[in-house]
């Protein structure tokens, strides 16, 4: 149950910060690019947190349900930054880089479950 919560209130936060005005976010730029290396980032923490509150979803058949909810999740996210009064705006690259997150994200669950099996299973 914790899992799942902690699932959800991630998927607030990254709600909330795909949706405040752009305003609000600091304009520190760190290197180019690095607002893709964020996207892919925060959905890496999406996908492992998803697989870790849904541990059956990984199997080979069902790893398809998390990587298209990360792309139905993201894409609503760039949809409503588009139409939205936040300032924002719709960016694909955004969205490749928020698809490109599953992959470091299951990659870590993987490795969680392998290196902490009882973890995991809890």
């Amino acid at each position: 149950m914790i899992r799942k919560i902690l699932f959800f209130l991630y998927l607030l936060l990254i709600t909330t910060l795909s949706l405040i005005s752009s305003e609000d976010l600091p304009k520190v730029i760190l290197f180019p690019y690095a607002d893709k290396v964020i996207h892919m980032s925060m959905y890496a923490g999406f996908t492992f947190l998803l697989f870790l509150a849904w541990p059956n979803m990984d199997t080979k058949r069902r790893r398809w349900i998390p990587f298209l909810a990360i792309v139905a999740w993201g894409l609503s996210m760039e949809i409503l930054q588009g139409i939205g009064p936040w300032g924002r705006s719709f960016d694909l690259y955004d969205e490749v880089a928020n698809i490109f997150g599953f992959f470091p994200g299951y990659m870590a669950y993987y490795l969680f479950k392998r290196w902490f099996p009882k973890l995991a299973t809890l």
